[in-house]
């Protein structure tokens, strides 16, 4: 295989975000900071934006001629969470309890952005590919993952936006999936919400599957794992601290305390759970989340590790 390169664009972002900032300030206390938790460690600390949920060179590409690309996929994720940064603005300021995806059309290209970006499936597809023996250098092996994860994601995005694109092009399996759940706005009088990198957190099993899954895996799909998006039960994606969406199967609307947001939202996470710095734990309005964070911990170490 070819040596790569690099290019010297001293402008170019060395840091790239795999949960973005706009999302994470959202949760941050007034000085901007969080009080982060480790999942894939056991470590906590206390972050501002900028230094959480990003890796160095994380979305690096190689290019066909060997030299590395820093930006071309930071500039086109930036462009789709500028248009779901207006659409979560539009929203929480509304007094929506339900969400018509025709008004907010980035949310679920988001959702499906943030699961195929995520450390964690970057992690498994390159265990997939060195058990088959099928990688060569890191970043041509992190090229290649991106390219049929977020890249494919983005591309559709693109598509989805042109009235003459074909339907194929304009297809993605997540968005699919969620477009056809009924999306409910969770509305608190405080704040009561923690964020994860686990954007948007699959839990349990949709009815109609539940006799295919026997009492373990039924406890697995709590934390997103073993069902396929289509079987989950139901999708939850803390916006703010005091707003929240629950995605799910049926006609009526269903209600979530803040303390199941937070035990979904803690049990899709791969990374980290964060919350404002000034937030003391244990707090019975937030739920418990020592505990859920200690299972959580557990859950992640049987999964591959991060890319």
């Amino acid at each position: 295989m070819n040596a790569t390169h690099d290019t010297k664009d001293v402008t170019a972002p060395k840091k790239h975000h795999f949960v973005p900032q706009m999302l994470l300030r959202k949760f941050a206390s007034a000085d901007g900071s969080l009080r982060v938790f480790a999942i894939d460690r056991e470590a906590t600390y206390t972050s501002k934006t900028l230094g959480l949920g990003q890796v160095k060179g994380g979305h690096n590409r190689v290019r066909p001629d060997g030299t590395v690309d820093r930006e071309f996929l930071e500039q086109w994720m930036s462009s789709l969470e500028g248009a779901a940064a207006d659409d979560i603005a539009k929203l929480v300021a509304s007094n929506e309890l339900t969400v018509d995806l025709k008004d907010y059309p980035a949310l679920p290209w988001l959702a499906s952005l943030q699961h195929n970006r995520s450390r964690a499936l970057m992690g498994y597809l390159k265990a997939r590919l060195e058990a088959e023996s099928m990688t060569g250098s890191a970043l041509e092996t992190q090229t290649a993952i991106l390219d049929v994860t977020a890249r494919n994601v983005l591309r559709a995005w693109e598509s989805s936006k042109d009235e003459y694109a074909r339907p194929k092009d304009q297809w993605d399996s997540m968005v699919s999936v969620l477009g056809y759940l009924r999306w409910d706005v969770l509305r608190y009088e405080k704040p009561r919400l923690v964020v994860s990198d686990g954007f948007a957190a699959q839990y349990g099993v949709a009815p109609e599957y539940e006799a295919a899954y026997d009492k373990t895996a039924k406890n697995w799909a709590k934390h997103g794992i073993g069902v396929p998006q289509h079987q989950a039960a139901s999708f939850t994606i803390p916006l703010t601290t005091q707003v929240a969406l629950h995605l799910h199967h049926g006609d009526a609307r269903k209600y979530l305390s803040a303390q199941q947001v937070n035990q979904r939202t803690i049990y899709a996470a791969r990374s980290f759970v964060a919350l404002p710095s000034d937030w003391t734990l244990p707090d019975e309005a937030l739920g418990d989340v020592g505990e859920w964070i200690d299972t959580q911990r557990f859950v992640r170490s049987m999964i591959a590790k991060n890319a």
